[in-house]
């Protein structure tokens, strides 16, 4: 979950660096294709990262209420 709002946080960053108008003058000299393949990784980043968290949540194996009894045969 941290991990998601940081990069949340930092895609909307990235988006209001990319397209407001007040903050131009601090990205006139950064190409707007470079902020754009950063958004780009950034939101892969993400859904990689929902897609690892909600895999291992799936296959996590719970076994906390498993009982196994063992009987022994006193006849051997």
């Amino acid at each position: 979950m941290k991990t998601s709002i940081i990069l949340i946080t930092a895609l909307i960053l990235n988006t209001s660096l990319l397209f407001a108008e007040p903050l131009s003058t601090l990205v006139q000299g950064i190409s707007p294709w470079v902020l754009g393949v950063v958004e780009g990784l950034l939101l892969m980043v993400y859904f990689v990262n929902k897609w690892v968290s909600r895999l291992t949540r799936e296959f996590m194996l719970d076994i906390g209420y498993l009982d196994v009894s063992v009987i022994k045969d006193h006849k051997k």
